[in-house]
């Protein structure tokens, strides 16, 4: 196949901007994954002037609702001038993104088309081997991929000439070796579109390729070659910028003033100061006397280096600033943080307003560490570890209280359990717990023996992991009582006196109900699951499952007693209402 028959086939792209992003969290808290600075331009700008580079003359760039996509393309509309056409498009509520593709359905029409994720950095890569690929194989999706290190996320089972058998995200608590993973960049035969729902969420990876699969549609993967990364962590993030500068990467729009250091516009370098390339160092920053700079750094614009103070190998956001005598070394330094004199943060540490937790690594000085789940309420270390001891106190004590006061009502339920229907009074699962490790979770049973391996004959109605379903003829008649009264919840306080639970936190679910969303599942399993908690509280299964996805997050970036205190007394609310439980 030639490559103008390529070129002529492909002419329209779709960049995925929107959606529930939290593998990065808290660094998403200040910025959406589009407008992260990688070389201090945003990262959508490397989508758009990729795409533009491989002659694609129109692009949709898909978000979701109140993203300020509008303003953060104006410029790149006017570097690429008229001959690149520029929309996008807004939701509502996120579709996944093999959903939203089923809603641009009649942009691309009859075309093959290619789409960007969001949080892919990419340059320097040529298309055409992929899309020939693509159309010699008649392929309904072809995947970029890379070969990734070990404890990657995502793993793709392939034949030898690339066919998709299956593709999974694995958590690090189940999985370390090396394995491939996508580069977030792919081709579409529009008639793949049309095994998408039409509602409800659905994702590319874990739905809809699936659905190819079962109707014998091939889907395929590419390896690509090139600068192309998905930036699935911090790490991610800080690697690019380290193997990007020491392998010659020239900023567009700036200028080198020396070998390998290269500056933006109203740059100020006091004589005195020592810089050692690769270094970048955006528009209207200050590098003050006796400051050392060691690359490879990237350093945001309107940044100030005090006196003396050294950045070596690390990445600082725009408004940043380090103070006198202090030190940033294989660091990420947020926006707008103030690092004060006389510090010193070390080992890829996101410092200050951001979250070393995420790391693994804490701060090399005596500042205060702040907590993944507690960066939103400036809970320090020293409160958070009274927060646990308070949250795991008050777990105790209610679970005694409430097991001591209703044993005699549990002991009757279970006897009426069995009267009711053949199999055993409790229901037993394997579950998820904190950094994914299983425990045995237990529930008063409400459904027939065997219920779960019946699920696949009702798979209707499922949004991402959510299976509801009205009417589930596998629950037994008493069973259908203690739903609707949630008393099939409280064996659940033996997992909370045991330590596996909590009162309050994310709903418990067994590894592969999470594969949806890996960023989800992610910071979900940072904290125990709970027996309630807002999703529970605020709409139950009537909720959809970006809802989840949502309260869970929020959860677990807000995690305080007042919350959970909160969260307890709407449950007892919600349950004397009966709301959203089947």
């Amino acid at each position: 196949m030639n490559l103008a028959f390529a070129r002529t086939r492909v002419n329209k792209a779709v960049i995925f901007a929107g959606g529930q992003s939290t593998r990065l969290s808290p660094l998403t808290n200040y910025s959406p994954f589009y407008l992260f600075p990688v070389f201090n331009r945003p990262l959508i700008e490397y989508a758009i002037d990729f795409l533009a580079g491989q002659d694609i003359k129109n692009i949709v760039i898909a978000a979701s609702k109140d993203s300020g996509i509008p303003e953060s393309i104006t410029r790149v509309r006017a570097n690429n001038g008229p001959h690149v056409g520029i929309e996008y498009v807004e939701d509502e509520k996120p579709r996944g993104t093999a959903g939203i593709l089923r809603d641009l359905k009649d942009f691309f029409k009859d075309e093959s088309f290619i789409a960007i994720n969001c949080n892919t950095f990419v340059s320097e890569v040529n298309l055409d081997d992929m899309l020939n690929f693509h159309y010699a194989k008649d392929s309904y999706v072809t995947i970029g991929v890379q070969k990734s290190g070990a404890g990657a996320a995502e793993s793709i089972n392939a034949t030898e000439d690339g066919l998709v058998n299956g593709f999974s995200f694995i958590h690090s608590s189940r999985e370390r070796r090396s394995r491939l993973r996508t580069a977030g960049i792919y081709v579409f035969k529009p008639e793949a579109l049309e095994y998408i729902d039409k509602k409800g969420y659905f994702d590319i990876k874990e739905q809809l390729l699936p659905a190819l699969k079962k109707a014998s549609l091939p889907a395929y993967v590419f390896d690509l070659k090139g600068r192309c990364r998905a930036i699935e962590s911090i790490e991610d993030y800080y690697s690019i910028h380290r193997e990007g500068l020491l392998d010659g990467y020239a900023p567009p729009g700036m200028s080198e003033i020396a070998e390998g250091i290269w500056i933006g516009d109203n740059v100020s370098i006091s004589p005195q100061s020592y810089l050692l390339g690769p270094v970048i160092i955006g528009r209207n920053s200050v590098i003050e006397d006796d400051a050392q700079i060691i690359g490879p750094v990237s350093i945001g614009n309107g940044c100030r280096i005090g006196k003396g103070a050294m950045v070596r190998e690390s990445v600082v956001w725009n408004d940043a600033s380090v103070g006198r005598k202090s030190g940033v070394l294989y660091s990420v330094v947020g926006p707008g943080v103030k690092i004060k004199s006389g510090s010193s943060y070390r080992d890829k540490v996101v410092v200050e307003s951001l979250s070393p937790a995420d790391l693994n690594i804490a701060p090399s000085n005596n500042e205060p560490k702040k907590i993944a789940g507690a960066e939103n309420n400036g809970i320090d270390s020293l409160n958070w570890k009274a927060f646990l001891a308070i949250k795991r106190l008050m777990d105790i004590g209610v679970s005694l209280a409430v097991l001591a006061a209703l044993a005699p009502l549990m002991l009757l339920l279970a006897a009426v359990i069995k009267l009711d229907s053949k199999g055993p009074v409790f229901f037993r699962q394997k579950r998820c717990g904190k950094d994914g490790k299983d425990f045995e979770m237990l529930k008063f049973r409400t459904m027939v023996p065997g219920a779960d391996r019946l699920q696949k004959n009702y798979a209707s109605g499922i949004d991402g992991p959510m299976f509801k379903l009205a009417n589930d003829p596998r629950i037994t008649r008493f069973g259908l009582f203690l739903r609707k009264t949630s008393l099939d919840e409280l064996p659940q306080l033996v997992n909370v006196l045991k330590g596996e639970m909590s009162l309050v936190g994310p709903r418990p679910l067994i590894m592969d109900e999470m594969k949806f969303s890996p960023s989800w599942r992610s910071i979900r399993l940072k904290v125990k699951p709970g027996i309630t908690g807002l999703w529970q509280v605020q709409g139950r299964s009537e909720a959809s499952f970006h809802d989840w996805i949502r309260h869970d997050v929020y959860y677990v970036k807000n995690q305080s007693i007042w919350l959970d205190m909160k969260i307890l007394f709407k449950t007892i609310k919600v349950v004397f209402k009966k709301a959203g439980a089947y």
